[in-house]
């Protein structure tokens, strides 16, 4: 996919760690139409989404963050930017530290947090970004980040989150056993959590940093969270509960953990709702 999408790249002063991201202003097309079938555990999901610019009365501006879960990519994110560029807003993309095109290690969403906030302050200083709202959508792993960089900041005009990634040690273990259930019946769960935790402390991480709860409750910012059901790897039975004035969950029916990722009508419409809301 290129729908106008510039490829760029940005490094820390010291050149440690370098991040590769998509950039794309808005898009001035009349519709935006996509059908996206997703492949997981036997179950398919199939993403719809259908657009006319007619039916909007609104109009929005500024820019959009789309932060990819673990083990994916940017390009993992370009439909659900495709979808914010439709509604007006500049996009920006990036891989985080280990995963696609950028450098460095894992930092499993918490050690990304502090490049990434810097990445947005040299996105500021260079004039790609304006005093205009700006928002961070945050997939799984992306989630997380999106959270830890939104503490770090006083400009975020809200946070979107996708399927938020639970701890690391049980979204490794719910992955395996969704995705490897011979190697989940050999492997005890202990050892399993055991190793994810390892990786974690390797990186420097420690294995509650990865839990968001605490961050959600730490929050004051508008929070839209999209969860589903059909979603094994992070259920939204994990966070229909939460019901704080700041945050709010919907249910998206049908939907994988992959298909998370990518927007669809139903999220479209709590979406339009929320920002109108927030605004």
């Amino acid at each position: 996919m290129n729908a106008g999408f510039k490829k760029s790249r940005y490094c820390t002063k010291n050149k440690e760690d370098c991040l590769s991201y998509y950039y794309a202003p808005p898009l001035t097309e009349n519709t935006l139409q996509y059908s996206v079938k997703f492949d997981a555990h036997a179950k398919d999901s199939v993403v719809n989404l259908s657009l006319n610019r007619d039916s909007f009365k609104e109009k929005y501006s500024g820019t959009v963050i789309l932060l990819h879960g673990f083990r994916s990519s940017k390009e993992f994110m370009l439909y659900s930017a495709l979808y914010f560029r439709f509604l007006g807003f500049q996009t920006i993309v990036p891989d985080l530290l280990g995963h696609g095109e950028s450098d460095s290690n894992k930092k499993y969403g918490v050690g990304d947090s502090k490049i990434i906030n810097g990445f947005i302050d040299n996105l500021i200083s260079s004039g790609a970004i304006k005093g205009e709202n700006l928002y961070i959508v945050g997939n799984s792993m992306g989630a997380l980040t999106a959270l830890y960089v939104s503490a770090l900041r006083y400009d975020i005009s809200g946070v979107i989150l996708l399927a938020p990634m639970l701890p690391f040690d049980q979204a490794l273990y719910n992955y395996g056993k969704l995705n490897h259930p011979l190697l989940s019946r050999i492997i005890p769960e202990k050892d399993v959590r055991q190793g994810a935790n390892l990786a974690l402390k390797k990186a420097g991480i420690e294995p509650n940093d990865t839990n968001i709860l605490p961050l959600l409750n730490f929050s004051k910012l508008p929070i839209l969270l999209a969860s589903s059901p059909s979603d094994r790897i992070s259920p939204y039975r994990n966070y229909k509960g939460l019901d704080q004035i700041n945050i709010e969950v919907i249910e998206v029916d049908n939907r994988n953990h992959p298909s998370m990722a990518t927007i669809g009508n139903t999220e479209h419409k709590a979406i339009i709702k929320w920002l109108n809301r927030i605004n």
